[in-house]
């Protein structure tokens, strides 16, 4: 019996230890804001305004602070308050909760107020467990009297003055979040395309708030005129949740010119001609607007991808919600940078009377595609010099499926959609091809060109790159005894292993000495590195990649000769 007693005592007391381990161990609390300057913005439950301190439970579970350890000095341990256990309930705070002490040197009062005040010109605040081991501490500046120092969020290293104090709930941003709102797409000539709630078909324009919360619009500005304040229309705050935004959200105001009917309806319609849509906060603060060209009808004109500054046409138009994809065409283009002429004397004049250089895109997929919002570049490493075709005349830069587009690399964007804003250079560069979202889609490095003879791909779309006195703008290229096939004197083979994870091993062949440089290119067509630059003799050679600092997708790598380029395609995995 008494090996009983002796075997069930030890169970309890080491249950009591592991329980009081849990408390003190696992406990994630935070001293989580106070206020040390209390005139009279928080009356305390003695009917007085006592300084307090909210502690913070970020752990799982409750945790009772009797026998808690606070204090205004860090290093004075006979100065510690230990906090009474005689009310459990009262002392504990919940996971996820919080507690509030009142500084008052009112200790005899409640087991929720401590032995010290605190000072509003600064000074510590410390917590400790009940084997006093130091859980947090706070060391502070002067303060602000009726405004609380606190941690955003909760828990968090960051601390900050706030004015809407909230003992004994979780902290407010201090700061109110930035405000990011965007005229994100609009109808400016709607026949029968979009019926708004008066059963007519009104103009609209959307509104996207791209911020982290909710937005009332009530006393925002609308007009179509930017140079003009006194025709501001303010956005009536009547219904607040009628015109307010939520984070991530869109919403409609339709410009019919009838705000009697609605909050939602502007004083002003706008013009399928083209004009302007702008935004403007309560205080008249410019926030965004557009200024925009002739408009087709039943066409939406609107940002993709939301909030960006790339605009187009959308005849799959999305009010009230996010904008579609409007150059989507099948599910694999297949594009390709197919036929150019860098060195244009005389041979193919374009429609301004001059002869620029041009580049041929080939459409070997079975869809046409709409190039507007795709990208043309001579420069493969600076992604905001690339060009980004206009999607003003849809039409006019659509390749139809097999069917080919010719661009002119002439720096002369004003005159046309097909107009580039570079030109080529006829001793050698680069041209490169990118989607929307800018992915990399083709690219070709040569070297110096011939006068009046373009350099090609036959057959359309294949691997094999020939000189072309032949020429053929917007066709199929041939293949004929007077073209000059370009020599090539480098074999590439495949990387291994591919795909890798961590490095890699390119082979190449040389037929005879030369320079070679071997780059690799990210799938948006930046350069990552530079494997190899230099001369290398006629024969094998196994060139390494350490790509173990690089994340994991696909890359491209070129092995560039005196006489031509070739590109592989590699893959690097986690």
């Amino acid at each position: 019996m008494k090996k009983n007693y002796f075997l069930m005592s030890g169970m309890i007391a080491l249950i009591c230890s592991f329980i009081l381990l849990s408390n003190t161990v696992q406990a994630q609390l935070y001293i989580n804001e106070f206020m040390a300057s209390n005139d009279v913005s928080f009356p305390g439950p003695q009917g007085d305004y006592p300084d307090w301190i909210e502690i913070y439970n970020a752990g799982s579970e409750a945790v009772m602070l009797g026998g808690y350890y606070m204090s205004d000095k860090l290093d004075d341990p006979e100065a510690l308050f230990q906090i009474p256990d005689i009310y459990p309930d009262s002392v504990t705070v919940a996971a996820g909760g919080y507690i509030l002490f009142y500084a008052n040197k009112e200790e005899g009062s409640s087991v929720l107020n401590l032995n010290f005040k605190l000072s509003g010109d600064g000074e510590n605040i410390g917590l400790w467990n009940t084997s006093e081991e130091l859980l947090d501490s706070y060391t502070y500046e002067a303060q602000t009297t009726d405004v609380s120092f606190g941690r955003f969020p909760d828990g968090s290293d960051n601390w900050a003055f706030m004015p809407n104090i909230t003992p004994g709930a979780m902290n407010e941003n201090p700061e109110p979040a930035e405000v990011i709102l965007y005229i994100n797409e609009f109808m400016a000539s709607n026949d029968a395309a979009f019926p708004g709630p008066q059963g007519d078909f009104p103009d609209w324009i959307e509104i996207y708030n791209a911020g982290i919360e909710p937005v009332m619009l009530g006393g925002y500005y609308l007009s179509d005129k930017l140079d003009e304040p006194e025709s501001m229309y303010q956005i009536p705050s009547t219904y607040p949740d009628s015109v307010t935004v939520e984070p991530g959200g869109f919403i409609l105001f339709y410009a019919n010119d009838d705000t009697a009917w609605s909050v939602l309806n502007t004083n002003f319609k706008l013009s399928g001609g083209g004009e302007h849509v702008g935004l403007w906060d309560p205080e008249m603060m410019f926030l965004d607007s557009i200024t925009y060209g002739e408009q087709i009808t039943d066409t939406s004109y609107g940002r993709y991808q939301d909030g960006t500054d790339n605009w187009y046409m959308m005849a799959d138009y999305t009010p009230g919600a996010s904008n579609t994809n409007p150059n989507e065409g099948p599910a694999d283009v297949e594009l390709y940078i197919n036929e150019f002429m860098a060195s244009n004397d005389f041979a193919f004049p374009g429609p301004q009377g001059d002869f620029p250089d041009w580049i041929e895109i080939y459409n070997a997929g079975d869809e046409a595609v709409m190039l507007g919002g795709y990208y043309l570049s001579d420069k493969l490493d600076e992604p905001e010099s690339m060009y980004q075709i206009p999607s003003t005349y849809p039409d006019s830069v659509t390749v139809d499926a097999g069917g080919f587009i010719v661009f002119y690399a002439n720096d002369d964007t004003a005159w046309s959609v097909l107009n580039t804003n570079f030109k080529l250079s006829g001793g050698g560069e680069h041209v490169g091809f990118w989607s929307p979202e800018q992915v990399f889609v083709d690219s070709i490095t040569y070297g110096p060109q011939i006068a009046d003879t373009s350099y090609g791909r036959f057959p359309d779309g294949a691997e094999n790159w020939y000189m072309m006195p032949d020429f053929t703008p917007n066709e199929a290229n041939r293949y004929v005894d007077a073209i000059i096939e370009n020599e090539s004197n480098v074999s590439l083979s495949q990387n291994y292993p591919n795909p890798f994870e961590g490095e890699t091993t390119i082979e190449f062949e040389l037929n005879s000495t030369d320079h070679v440089i071997i780059t690799v290119y990210s799938i948006s067509g930046s350069v990552v590195t530079t494997l190899a630059d230099g001369q290398f003799s006629t024969g094998k050679h196994l060139v390494k990649w350490n790509a173990a600092e690089i994340p994991a997708g696909y890359y491209f790598y070129s092995i560039q000769t005196s006489l031509s380029t070739k590109v592989n395609k590699a893959s690097k995995i986690r």
